[in-house]
């Protein structure tokens, strides 16, 4: 069977085990008690794509994590995805944390997807310092799962590169066989897919995109509808989104959070990209945690890592 290059996505958007349990489609409600400032960063056709700001309490200028959150590309917004924890942490030692959408699949492709990641960048960078008094030199991207990739992906060129990149639970390494088209007749069947339209969505009713998600999983269609290809037919296409195709020696300082038992992305994969990291002379750092379904609320822990993590490289 002839291996291609295919990213670990495939372990989120495809049929590899994604059963009601597991932990990358379970409803995340977090307590989000900061005081939100709500904003739009990007509008396409009318639409507006938001974030939610979060302010520190401490005077002069602020670093900055910027956070993507998890569903697969599928499902996910701004509010539900940030962990209250890690919000309230990196506030008490006064840094800004903005927390924003960015257009799902299938509606939107994931090279689409990616820009949305560098125009929330691009936004900072030219309105941090007067609305929310954010150190433009001193940048941070990340996401856990889905968003861990989209966060990956900040890095590709250097110039509009963030100053660090944090990956929980991502998508980062290769499926080396070959991966199964299901059949698209099913999408004209009435089911979860009646509610994909021809409009932008970056906020949609969570549980129903879910189930939107565990559709498109149990079908086999997740990456023909993320990609907007079949990557089996086009192989060649894939060295766009292809980690160890993009990543080179300028890239980021990169923290890796990965849990061993992770039944999203195998615990090997991340240890192949960690090792590729390394050889390409990458500034890489891999936490690692014994057990987690839900990394950051399981492995307090972690937290403190992350920003320790920002403090030697933002400050």
């Amino acid at each position: 069977m002839k291996k291609i290059a295919v990213l670990v996505i495939a372990l989120i958007v495809s049929g590899v085990s994604f059963a009601q349990e597991n932990p990358f489609l379970k409803s995340f409600s977090w307590n989000h008690s900061a005081e939100k400032i709500e904003f739009v960063y990007k509008k396409l056709e009318g639409h507006e794509i938001k974030a939610n700001a979060f302010l520190p309490e401490t005077k002069g200028l602020h670093p900055v994590l910027i956070y993507f959150h998890g569903g697969g590309f599928i499902f996910g917004n701004r509010d539900r995805g940030l962990h209250k924890e890690l919000r309230d942490k990196l506030l008490a030692a006064g840094y800004v944390v903005i927390s924003a959408d960015y257009r799902l699949a299938p509606e939107t492709k994931l090279d689409q997807i990616m820009s949305d990641v560098l125009d929330m960048l691009e936004w900072v960078r030219k309105n941090g310092l007067e609305q929310f008094n954010i150190n433009t030199n001193q940048i941070a991207v990340a996401g856990g799962s889905a968003g861990g990739y989209l966060a990956l992906t900040s890095g590709f060129k250097k110039e509009t590169a963030p100053n660090a990149i944090i990956d929980i639970s991502a998508p980062t390494g290769f499926a080396s066989e070959d991966i199964q088209m299901g059949d698209l007749s099913v999408l004209k069947q009435a089911g979860p897919y009646d509610i994909v339209k021809d409009s932008i969505v970056s906020y949609g009713d969570y549980d129903t995109r879910m189930q939107l998600c565990r559709f498109l999983i149990k079908n086999k269609l997740g990456i023909y509808l993320t990609f907007g290809f079949d990557p089996n037919k086009e192989p060649e296409k894939l060295k766009k989104y292809t980690l160890v195709d993009n990543i080179k020696a300028d890239y980021p300082p990169t923290l890796i959070l990965h849990a061993k038992n992770d039944r999203a992305v195998e615990f090997k994969q991340v240890e192949d990209f960690y090792k590729f990291m390394k050889e390409t002379n990458v500034k890489t750092e891999l936490y690692l945690v014994e057990n987690s379904n839900e990394l950051l609320r399981q492995n307090p822990q972690a937290i403190n890592k992350i920003i320790e993590f920002l403090n030697l490289e933002l400050r």
